[in-house]
C-alpha cells in the first residue's frame, strides 16, 4: 500500500502494470506498456493529448464568472469552470479547448480556482474579450429580491393544474432536489429565482420577481389571468344543453355542450369560453352534472339570452330531427285500421286513430 499504481486499458479491461515507490517510474512503465500493446501511434497521440499545459503566467488577474443561481447544485461551486474534487479534497478548475477538457489546476480556495478559469478563458478562447463578456452576461444574472416588498402567490386557474403540479404560477416541483423551484422568463430566457421547501414561499418570490423585473402592470395582469375562478354557488340549477346536430358527436364524446371526457382524470370535464379563454368549471363523475354546471356557467357569465339562444338552437335541431324521420312501410303486411271510441269522434273527423282530414290538401293524413 501507499504506492503509485500503473494500469492500462486493453480490450476494454483494466490491466495492472505494477506498483511503484516513485510516481515517475509508474508513468514510465505506463508509457512503455502503451508503446508495446497499442503501438507508437497511440503513444504519440496520448502524449499530444496529455501534454497541453495551461500557462497563465502572462495573463492579468480576472474576476471569477459566477453561475446563475438556478444552476448551482448543493455542494457545487458558484463559479463557472470550477468543481470540487472529493478525492483531492480541493477545488478543480478546467476549461474546454478544441472540444477537450483541459486541466488548469487544483486549489484550496474556490475563488482562486474561478479566477484562473477566467484568466484561461481570456487567454485561450478565440476573441477572448467577447467570449469572457458573453460568459459573464449569461451566468451573472442573479435575481435579487432584497428590495422587493412581500407579495402573495399568484394562484393558477384550477383548470390548468396537473396532478402533482404547483397551484401557483411560476412554480414547479424539482423531483431530484425534492424541492419547489421558482423561475421567471426575462428577455426570452428562463431565470432561476430559487429552490424552496415550501410551495407558498416559491410562489411568493415568483410574484415578487414579476413585480420587480416586469412591473406592477404585468403582476396585475398575471393575477387577473390566473386567478379567474368559476363560482356557481349563487346560480340556480339548469338542465344540460344538448349539442346541435351540426356538431358531429364522436364515439365516447359528450352529447352536451361544454363537456368533454378527460381520459387522464377518467372524468367528465366542463369548460366555458370567456373573454377569449377557456375557463375550467370542474371535473365530474357524471356527464349530466357536468352539462348542468356548464349551463349554469353560461347563465351566470353570458346571461339568460345566451342560455336561451343555446337551448333554442338545440330545440330547433330536435324538431328538425323529428321532421326528417321518414316512415317506410314497404316491408309491413296489411293491417286493419284502429277505430276510435265513438264518443271521441267529432263532426267531420276520422273515425280511426291518428287520422285526420287536411282541408287545403283535400286528403286524409295519418
Amino acid at each position: 500500500a501507499n504506492k503509485w499504481e500503473a494500469k492500462i486499458s486493453i480490450d476494454g479491461k483494466q490491466r495492472h502494470i505494477g506498483s511503484y515507490e516513485s510516481e515517475e517510474e509508474a508513468a514510465v512503465d505506463y508509457a512503455r506498456t502503451v508503446f508495446k500493446y497499442k503501438g507508437q501511434g497511440a503513444r504519440d497521440k496520448a502524449r499530444e493529448q496529455n501534454s497541453f499545459i495551461i500557462d497563465l503566467s502572462d495573463v492579468p488577474p480576472q474576476p471569477p464568472v459566477p453561475k446563475s443561481a438556478g444552476r448551482i447544485k448543493e455542494g457545487a461551486s458558484k463559479y463557472t469552470g470550477v468543481s470540487f474534487d472529493k478525492r483531492m479534497n480541493k477545488w478543480h478548475a478546467q476549461i474546454k479547448i478544441d472540444g477537450r477538457l483541459r486541466h488548469i489546476g487544483y486549489y484550496e480556495n474556490e475563488e482562486e480556482a474561478a479566477t484562473d478559469y477566467a484568466r484561461a478563458v481570456f487567454k485561450y478562447k478565440t476573441q477572448a474579450a467577447a467570449a469572457l463578456g458573453k460568459a459573464r452576461e449569461q451566468d451573472s444574472f442573479i435575481i435579487d429580491l432584497s428590495d422587493v416588498p412581500p407579495q402573495p402567490p399568484i394562484p393558477k386557474s384550477s383548470g390548468s393544474i396537473k396532478e402533482g403540479a404547483s397551484k401557483y404560477a411560476g412554480v414547479s416541483f424539482n423531483k431530484s432536489k425534492n424541492k419547489w423551484k421558482a423561475q421567471i422568463t426575462i428577455e426570452g430566457k428562463q431565470r432561476a429565482i430559487g429552490s424552496y421547501e415550501i410551495e407558498e414561499e416559491a410562489g411568493a418570490d415568483y410574484a415578487r420577481a414579476v413585480f420587480k423585473y416586469t412591473g406592477q402592470g404585468a403582476l396585475d395582469k398575471a393575477r387577473e389571468q390566473d386567478s379567474f375562478i368559476i363560482d356557481l354557488s349563487d346560480v340556480p340549477p339548469q338542465s344540460p344543453i344538448p349539442k346541435s346536430s351540426d356538431y358531429a358527436i364522436k364515439e365516447g364524446a359528450s352529447e352536451y355542450r361544454g363537456v368533454t371526457f378527460n381520459k387522464r382524470m377518467n372524468k367528465w370535464h366542463a369548460k366555458i369560453y370567456i373573454d377569449g379563454k377557456h375557463r375550467h368549471i370542474g371535473y365530474y363523475e357524471n356527464e349530466e352534472e357536468a352539462g348542468a354546471d356548464y349551463a349554469r356557467a353560461v347563465f351566470k357569465y353570458k346571461g339568460q339570452g345566451a342560455l336561451d339562444k343555446a337551448r333554442e338552437q338545440g330545440a330547433r335541431d330536435k324538431v328538425r330531427e323529428q321532421n326528417s324521420f321518414i316512415i317506410d312501410l314497404s316491408d309491413v303486411p296489411p293491417q286493419p285500421p284502429i277505430p276510435k271510441r265513438p264518443d271521441h269522434i267529432k263532426e267531420g273527423a276520422s273515425k280511426y286513430t291518428v287520422a285526420h282530414f287536411n282541408k287545403p290538401m283535400k286528403e286524409w293524413q295519418a
